[in-house]
């Protein structure tokens, strides 16, 4: 039954990305101000920043540098000497990336406002934001994009994760604003905003996931916040089950926080189709599946376990699905990747058990680890 749902769901999606392929991009060029934050970014900065500058639909970049320990402010100074007027580099104490995104919307003077994070890239010479801007022009606040990953310099791990998250998460956003009214978020790593908007609600740092309590403040303040499948970034992936591990703790908890300080919404149209779907289908997907998972145990043993875990219909799909992502990427090894994307379905599961429901009962975060970053190849 849930193969059936899931299929269904894929199919209607697909017609809904049909309907809207013809939608034209804007055609207000060097019209959006971009904000990046960076803490201990030097390694995959100046790539980053390049891009966003080479893009037709952006003034101006402003880098905001949260008190990075290594080279980060020289690479920023250094780059604003080569774009004097439109880079503007700027220097804090660390307060976390809320402040800093706040602290670069005090120099913002564009009515749209793009948020991206600085390992983060932007295709120079596509049309993704004008997509974005696009969206706004038709009455929308706030309008996320799709964040993909960005496979140069990246190994296995990314490889797997990349697999399957474009097309997963065109699926799953465009139907929970279709059910919803909204996308479950707007990801730091590709949003566009009214500038005005941003500046009434505001970003802070009382969770670990400002971009999720930031899209849910939109929502419960009656705010237009959509979802653009046309607009694709490419942000670093992590290369180790460590640090996965502890970016996946990170939103798990971080998402289970704010469902506490957004409780109000939880009974809403929003928080019934959008927010609650994510917690149920965790928690009856581990139920379900240490369900099967023992019995398998019990009548085939060690081998129907692994078949349990992995059941071949799954793999098929899964596989089929990331032929989306092969053809976007140009990388044909993505399908084989695809088997082993059980990992993190299975990885999502123990950080609930172990964390999330934890968070949920007392609103307490870990500590925010970042990821090592590593240099963007060039072509």
């Amino acid at each position: 039954m849930k193969t059936l749902l899931f299929l269904a769901m894929c199919t209607f999606i697909g017609v809904r990305l049909l309907v809207h392929a013809a939608r034209r991009p804007s055609a207000r060029l060097h019209s959006i101000d971009a904000i990046v934050p960076a803490y201990n970014e030097a390694p995959c900065l100046a790539r980053s920043l390049t891009d966003l500058l080479h893009n037709r639909y952006v003034a101006r970049v402003i880098c905001v540098n949260d008190g990075s320990t290594d080279t980060t402010a020289q690479v920023l100074d250094a780059l604003q000497a080569q774009w004097p007027g439109r880079l503007l580099a700027l220097h804090q104490a660390n307060t976390g990336k809320g402040g800093a995104l706040m602290h670069g919307l005090q120099h913002v003077t564009a009515e749209q406002v793009f948020l991206t994070d600085a390992d983060t890239r932007i295709d120079p010479q596509g049309d993704g934001l004008g997509h974005l801007l696009a969206e706004i022009e038709r009455g929308a606040d706030a309008v996320g994009g799709v964040p993909s990953s960005c496979l140069r310099g990246a190994g296995f791990l990314p490889h797997v994760r990349a697999s399957l998250k474009l097309p997963m998460i065109v699926i799953k956003r465009s139907f929970q604003q279709w059910l919803g009214g909204a996308p479950f978020i707007v990801s730091g790593s590709c949003g566009l905003f009214r500038t005005a908007v941003l500046r009434k609600v505001g970003f802070s740092d009382r969770t670990r996931v400002e971009d999720l309590d930031m899209s849910w403040s939109l929502v419960a303040q009656g705010f237009r916040v959509r979802q653009s499948i046309r607009c694709v970034v490419y942000p670093q992936e992590c290369n180790t089950l460590r640090e996965e591990w502890r970016r996946w703790r990170r939103w798990i908890v971080g998402y289970a926080v704010c469902m506490r300080l957004h409780r109000g919404l939880l009974l809403s149209r929003f928080g019934v189709f959008s927010i609650l779907p994510m917690l149920l289908l965790a928690l009856l997907g581990v139920a379900a599946s240490l369900h099967v998972w023992f019995g398998a145990t019990q009548v085939h043993g060690p081998g129907g376990l692994v078949l349990a875990v992995m059941p071949l219909v799954w793999i098929g799909i899964v596989m089929a699905l990331a032929v989306i992502s092969a053809v976007h990427h140009r990388s044909a090894w993505l399908v084989p990747a695809a088997a082993f994307s059980m990992l993190y379905v299975l990885l999502a599961y123990a950080i609930w058990l172990v964390h999330g429901l934890k968070g949920l009962c007392t609103g307490r975060e870990p500590a925010r680890d970042k990821p090592t970053r590593y240099p963007h190849v060039v072509e």
